[in-house]
């Protein structure tokens, strides 16, 4: 197959012992050592061996006592990596409906100067957890026009701080040159923030923005201050549809489409062959249809069908058309909802088929079955269909890891599809190779 060879950006999400909800299961998950530093260590230093550009987390703020799940908290987890890393960059997910920008942008630059110029952040709206924050929980239009006076006050407040104002004058007395620092001033329907940020100017200016999040709301903040999006697009002709509509928004809101990279997730079961794979996905489904329905359709309905009540339906046949709420009306994750609601109107697949789907792909993404060779014969096809700048990695079972790293990414190296070496010292350099400074 030929292609254009354009070199992917690869980022590799750590999601415990494996984005599938019932990998823990298997006998060599690890699930014991969900907590340890330094089994997650040598994933992140596989990765950076690798030359994958980052590291991911994603993140969500609910939880109950008959769910708890529970994973790292990504800033904390990300510096201490941190420290163990030298290349990689450390993207982190937070909130911009359940946090503040002058603590956030702190804490990123913090993780930016701790880093050396690798930090990201993965913005996001929390369309649940108001129960644990002492808050109403927001319409989605009112996530969204909070998550663009989040993003801009944490811009100012990054600004806030010009390069070379920690001058270090011993002799004269002079630590930094006041008129180098600003303040922020930042006044909004959300938010007014006087600053400047506590904090000197980060190696990067700001850290490198993802954006997650593909309805209309998303693509428009995604569109006006991202650096990448993130998004799930398991249809191939969905990925293509959606890259050529959200670059054309870039460039609506003045940006060169260029300078914002299209990252769809690939949430892979991989295996050392191919029939490895394929008896590794025929694991994880036989556990997947013990495990409680029940729970597993309320996860459905709450996080990708726009909360709508199914349980009275019977889960070995269609969702009725009647059922499916219009999509403006949904509050939660909208797109998500979007994506199964297509599934869901098509008439093939059961409610068990898609509370299957759900659990077992991360929610929605596109999930390969194969050898590292195979996964790749499929990745190349979608980068000549132009349906992507490059994937969020990420493997159904814990093992998956360091296939992806050690077999998937040199099959992808040996076809010209990705890097071989660091382009910068930054995480925006080696996306972009490009200075680090704030256009």
């Amino acid at each position: 197959m030929t292609t254009s060879r354009k070199k992917l950006t690869l980022v590799l999400q750590i999601l415990g012992t494996g984005v599938n909800s019932v990998a823990w299961r298997l006998p060599d998950s690890n699930a014991e050592r969900l907590y340890d530093l330094d089994l997650f260590t040598e994933v992140a230093q596989r990765a950076e061996a690798a030359k994958i550009h980052s590291l991911f987390l994603s993140d969500g703020l609910t939880t109950s006592a008959h769910k708890p799940g529970g994973h790292f908290e990504p800033l904390t987890f990300l510096t201490a990596l941190a420290a163990r890393t030298q290349h990689i960059g450390l993207v982190a997910t937070a909130s911009t409906t359940y946090n503040e920008p002058f603590n956030l942008a702190r804490q990123l630059a913090s993780l930016d100067h701790l880093s050396r110029g690798r930090a990201g952040w993965n913005i996001v709206t929390s369309a649940w957890g108001e129960e644990n924050f002492s808050r109403p929980p927001l319409s989605h239009p009112d996530r969204y026009r909070r998550a663009h006076d989040f993003v801009a006050a944490a811009i100012a407040l990054w600004e806030s701080w010009e390069p070379g104002a920690r001058v270090i004058d011993r002799e004269g007395g002079v630590n930094v040159d006041p008129s180098l620092v600003h303040q922020t001033n930042y006044a909004s329907e959300h938010f007014r923030i006087a600053g400047p940020l506590n904090i000197d100017r980060a190696p990067q200016g700001k850290p490198f923005l993802f954006q997650a999040g593909s309805s209309l709301d998303g693509f428009k903040l995604g569109a006006t201050y991202a650096d990448a999006i993130f998004a799930a697009h398991p249809d191939e002709q969905d990925a293509v549809e959606f890259y050529q509509a959200f670059k054309s928004h870039v460039s609506d809101a003045g940006r060169d489409p260029a300078s914002v990279k299209v990252v769809p997730g690939l949430y892979a079961i991989i295996g050392e062959s191919s029939s490895h794979a394929q008896e590794l996905a025929q694991q994880l489904a036989e556990l997947g249809g013990a495990a409680d329905f029940t729970a597993q359709r309320r996860n459905f309905e709450k996080a990708g069908f726009g909360e709508t009540d199914l349980s009275d339906l019977d889960p070995d046949k269609p969702i009725p058309l009647d059922r499916l709420p219009d999509p403006a009306t949904v509050q939660g994750r909208r797109s998500r909802y979007e994506l199964y609601r297509k599934k869901a109107l098509s008439g093939k697949h059961t409610l068990r088929d898609l509370v299957a789907d759900f659990n077992a792909s991360g929610s929605g993404h596109w999930a390969p079955i194969g050898s590292a060779a195979e996964i790749a014969d499929q990745i190349e096809a979608r980068v000549e269909a132009e349906s992507a700048d490059g994937f969020v990695l990420s493997a159904q079972h814990f093992q998956g890891y360091r296939l992806l790293t050690d077999t998937l990414v040199p099959e992808l190296q040996r076809r010209g599809l990705f890097q071989t070496e660091y382009a910068g010292s930054t995480l925006r350099e080696n996306v972009f190779g490009r200075p680090t400074d704030l256009p």
